[in-house]
Parts: C-alpha cells; sequence; structure tokens
C-alpha cells in the first residue's frame, strides 16, 4: 500500500508531468531546387544540449500549419516513443503536386538540401520518418513509391487520393519491389466515397506486403482535418509499441531494464539510454522499499553514470522525498550518492 500510495503521489508530481511545448527555432535556408528561401522549424529533444547522443528525426510536411498539432502529440506520448528533433518543413500547394513520375523540386529540395542540411548541423541517428496530411500526404505516398530510400518509416495521414494517381502507380509497381520499400502507415477520416474507394482500393493492393511493413486505420468520427493528431498518435504508438518497459520489467532489476532499452537500441539502430524519469521513480520505489538496498545502490550508481544531468536528478528526489514525509528514504539516497561521488560539492558540503 505504502508503494502504490508513493507511486500515485510522484505520478502527479512535477516529475511526471508533461514538459511544457516551447517554440521551434526557425532556419531559413535558401534553396536552389525551389530558387527562394524556405523555412524550416526545429524543435530539439529538452535534454539535447545536455547530452551526446543522437536523436532519430521526424520531418514534418506542411510544417508552418502542422508543427504544433505534432509537438502537442509527441508531449502526450512522451514516455512510449523515442525523443525526436522534429523538423517542420514549409510547403504548400502545387509544388507538392506529384509529376507524372518525374523528381520534383519539392523532392529535390527534400532530398538533398533540407536533409543533409539537418544532417550537417544536428546529431541525428539513422532512423527518420517523413509525415504528411492531405496533399503533402499524397507527396509522402509518392515519394515512398520512388527510388529513393530517404527514410526509414512514411505516415501519410488523408492522403488526397481522388485523383487516382497514387493507385494508379501503385497498380503498375513490381509487388515484389513494394515489399523491399520501407514500412508506410496510412490512415483516412469520414471524408466522403471520393476519398474512401480510392482508399479501399490501394489498402488492398497493398494487402500482400509482408506484416508489419504496412499499417492502414480508419478514424470515422474525424473530418479531414481533425485526424491530424489521432492519426499522429496512431501511427508513432503502433510504429514504437513495447517502447516503455511494462512494469514486471521496470520491477524486475537494473539487468532486466537494461537489456529493455539494448533491445531498442538494436531494433531501432539508435542508442536508447533509459529515461532518467525512470530512474528516478525507480530508485525512490526501492529506497522505500524493505530489503532493496542492493537495487537501490545498482540504479543510484547506474543513473550517475549514465549521463551527466543523472546526478542532478537524483538529488532531485532525494530532496523531494526528504519534504514530502518520506525523510528517511531521502536520506538513504543522499548517503548513497555521496558514497559513490565523495568529491560531489553538496556531498563534500
Amino acid at each position: 500500500m505504502r508503494v502504490l500510495f508513493f507511486s500515485f503521489v510522484l505520478l502527479c508530481s512535477k516529475f511526471s508531468l508533461a514538459s511544457g511545448l516551447m517554440l521551434a527555432e526557425e532556419v531559413k535556408l535558401q534553396s536552389n531546387s525551389l530558387g527562394e528561401e524556405r523555412n524550416l522549424l526545429i524543435k530539439l529533444p529538452k535534454n539535447y544540449h545536455n547530452e551526446e547522443k543522437s536523436y532519430p528525426v521526424l520531418y514534418v510536411l506542411h510544417g508552418q500549419w502542422d508543427m504544433l498539432s505534432t509537438l502537442s502529440t509527441l508531449d502526450l506520448l512522451e514516455d512510449q516513443i523515442p525523443n525526436f528533433i522534429v523538423v517542420g518543413i514549409e510547403s504548400r500547394g502545387k509544388e507538392l503536386s506529384p509529376e507524372n513520375g518525374k523528381t520534383t523540386p519539392f523532392a529535390n529540395f527534400l532530398e538533398k538540401e533540407a536533409v543533409p542540411y539537418v544532417n550537417e548541423n544536428y546529431r541525428v541517428a539513422t532512423y527518420s520518418i517523413l509525415s504528411g496530411h492531405s496533399n503533402s500526404g499524397r507527396f509522402v505516398l509518392d515519394y515512398w513509391l520512388s527510388d529513393n530510400p530517404v527514410f526509414s518509416k512514411y505516415f501519410a495521414f488523408s492522403p488526397s487520393l481522388d485523383d487516382g494517381y497514387i493507385v494508379d502507380k501503385v497498380s503498375k509497381s513490381n509487388s515484389e519491389v513494394l515489399k523491399r520499400k520501407a514500412p508506410l502507415t496510412i490512415t483516412i477520416a469520414n471524408e466522403g466515397e471520393h476519398m474512401q474507394n480510392p482508399f479501399t482500393e490501394l489498402t488492398k493492393k497493398l494487402s500482400n506486403l509482408s506484416k508489419g511493413s504496412f499499417e492502414f486505420q480508419k478514424f470515422p468520427d474525424q473530418s479531414h482535418r481533425t485526424t491530424k493528431h489521432p492519426s499522429m498518435q496512431y501511427a508513432l504508438q503502433s510504429t514504437f509499441a513495447g517502447w516503455e518497459p511494462t512494469y514486471e520489467v521496470k520491477i524486475s532489476g537494473l539487468d532486466g531494464l537494461k537489456e529493455h532499452y539494448t533491445d531498442l537500441s538494436n531494433k531501432y539502430g539508435f542508442k536508447v539510454l533509459v529515461p532518467t524519469e525512470t530512474l528516478q521513480k525507480l530508485t525512490a520505489h526501492y529506497a522505500i522499499s524493505e530489503n532493496a538496498t542492493e537495487e537501490l545502490n545498482k540504479h543510484i550508481a547506474f543513473t550517475i553514470n549514465q549521463s551527466s544531468e543523472g546526478i542532478d536528478s537524483l538529488f532531485e528526489i532525494s530532496d523531494y522525498l526528504s519534504s514530502n514525509g518520506y525523510k528517511e528514504a531521502g536520506e538513504i539516497i543522499l548517503n548513497e550518492i555521496c558514497n559513490q561521488s565523495k568529491n560531489n560539492q553538496r556531498c563534500s558540503g
């Protein structure tokens, strides 16, 4: 009962509150492909400047409109998905339309200018996602069908299919070639037969792809506009299903927890650290539990060594416990921190 009560208190505390949304950095990129300056909106993970790790990238077309809904969805799913560098790309109108199989100026801008700029200026992992809604969703599908495997996964939300272009292009594509393409997620809202019929036809044509490489989801209670948020939520949760360890894994001990995140690193191709917030909660859990000294000490040592912010997060949870009715547990954590980091200023003071 004591542990359950504490878990409730902690979940309601500042340690588990979703981080506030921050304005993205605006970058103006001169494009030779488009013959003009183009805006990129770049949102870095909250700990980007405190760590040396690389992050996967989520590219959002229609960035001038869809960046906010994307960031709010990522914020809600904070514990369920990776931390992303999010890049909103200004895009609109006819520049996103296909040109009978030709590489469009916007596709050149995306592949040869925008993505290289991000790769050269930020610590990016090899995993990336291209996401688009409406006519930018059709662009995503057209790009997915091209011979340029730049991205690791593709999201197309309520894509404009009513002109028949994408369905016809898929019909003419070799099924074995399609099976080798990156995974794809397509969604649709309640949008009438002009959209529903080509969506149904497209899903039938793609249904023979290998399991896990193609997903589609209908949102009959959503409109074309309102489907943005549930579509992004569905796409991210299905892509990263099993990202957050189960309660059983969390309390099984440090070895099981480390194995979970090592498996994620191997699966997605970039290093995944155990979240600091998870380590804080588990440190508190073991500090107030009986006969858990060994696991407590292991978690404290691991937290200190994993990242530069680790020791500060441990002091934070120690202070929180001491100020909220768990003084003994807070002192146990503090003493072990100082046992392992004797030269820390707070310990020597």
